[in-house]
């Protein structure tokens, strides 16, 4: 048996309403005990003093990138990318090669990151076969093997018949789906667009679950907050780049969504404050920096190893949104949404936690990142405010606190 004891660090848990000093003890893989002064000889220490104790991140929107693209990126490196974060837990979207269409795909890449990843790991499946926009995929078999949402990620599902047979089956197997309100043109109103035709056409007719990844538009958010007044079973994310980054930036930076104005930059951050946008996910997109230098160059950037310290420089410290609520909106409610384990810190619960130094500053050096990516706009900025060590299971994945050692050290 193996015993872990956190000691006097400042527990924040906002799905138990817990923001108190406490210590926690863990057993193996569990949680057995939160409260004040808890001794016990036979555990390891962990100092904890001025930290933040959260439960473990959880990042819903992932490129994992394997099996296919291993170039850009493995499960393992995403895995060590992840827990350098404080990620304990990651969902990757289907757009590997090939796509995560069939329920022997899903087992497959489940399998495979059973073996390899470090951190828990989801998949997405495909929301039609091959992500073509043609065929709907067979829902319940992908379902049962495992995928926890439907998504074909970058490609929209354009033909009106097909994505509402899709929502049908979604809804009848109890599964969410995750679509881009993005055309691969990347028009203005395209997001916009799409969004509204999923709330007029198909939400008020068939009540299954939405959850839109990474709102990007001022419209976008006025939208979103309609359609939770008036009840609709929809959610949606936004993304460090698009809550920090506007088009002036665009051309050297391509992603998509594309970097929008100040004015839509506001009201993402608008959103998130006043919680029509529930999620905070990073989109972590690895490329090779070949692709990057292209002509034509793959749209994305990595995030699992700066969103943490973004969201503590630029949303908490000026007040945007308080350390509970940030916290929020990183552990409980992507996990309420998706409905996978995790996100909150209670006696017998699996031991999934991150601890934060929150004075730490530091600068983003992507040569010294896990991730095997290097796309990442904030290379050079200066943070405060970063993830000490990350425990999964009741193991210390990750950890850059003096004298404890865990799966790996950082290489900073």
């Amino acid at each position: 048996m193996k015993y872990l004891l956190i000691k006097d660090g400042r527990v924040i848990d906002p799905k138990n309403n817990i923001d108190q000093t406490l210590d926690i003890l863990i057993k193996d893989e569990k949680i057995i005990a939160l409260a004040k002064r808890i001794k016990f000889k036979e555990a390891q220490v962990i100092r904890a003093e001025g930290k933040i104790v959260c439960p473990g991140l959880v990042d819903i929107h992932v490129h994992a990138r394997e099996p296919g693209q291993e170039r850009k990126e493995t499960i393992r490196t995403l895995s060590r990318a992840a827990a350098n974060g404080g990620f304990t837990t990651v969902v990757a979207c289907p757009n590997t090669i090939p796509p995560i269409d069939t329920k022997k795909r899903v087992r497959e890449v489940l399998n495979l990151a059973k073996r390899k990843s470090l951190v828990n790991f989801y998949t997405y499946a495909c929301i039609t076969k091959g992500m073509k926009g043609k065929e709907v995929v067979n829902v319940k078999g992908i379902k049962e093997a495992g995928s926890v949402g439907l998504t074909d990620d970058g490609l929209l599902v354009k033909d009106r018949k097909v994505m509402k047979e899709a929502v049908k089956e979604a809804f009848k197997w109890n599964i969410p789906v995750c679509p881009h309100c993005e055309e691969n043109e990347g028009k203005r109103e395209s997001e916009a667009k799409y969004l509204r035709e999923y709330i007029q056409f198909i939400l008020k007719k068939i009540p299954a679950r939405f959850h839109i990844m990474h709102l990007s538009l001022k419209e976008s958010v006025s939208l979103m907050e309609k359609a939770k007044g008036d009840g609709l079973p929809i959610s949606c994310e936004a993304t460090p780049h698009h809550f920090l980054l506007s088009e002036r930036d665009y051309e050297k930076y391509g992603v998509s969504p594309p970097l929008r104005s100040k004015e839509d930059v506001s009201a993402i951050q608008e959103g998130l404050k006043r919680d029509i946008i529930d999620v905070i996910a990073s989109d972590h997109a690895p490329h090779t920096p070949e692709e990057k230098a292209s002509p034509n160059p793959p749209p994305g950037f990595i995030g699992l190893e700066t969103t943490l310290g973004l969201v503590l420089t630029y949303l908490v410290e000026p007040g945007l949104l308080s350390l509970s609520d940030a916290i929020r909106k990183m552990t409980i409610a992507p996990v309420r949404i998706l409905g996978i384990k995790g996100g909150e810190l209670r006696e017998s619960f699996p031991a999934d936690l991150t601890i934060i130094d929150p004075e730490l500053e530091w600068v983003v050096d992507v040569s010294k990142f896990e991730s095997k990516g290097r796309n990442c706009p904030f290379a050079g900025w200066r943070l405060k405010g970063r993830a000490v060590m990350t425990i999964v299971r009741g193991r210390i994945i990750m950890s850059r606190m003096k004298g404890i050692k865990g799966r790996f050290t950082p290489k900073d």
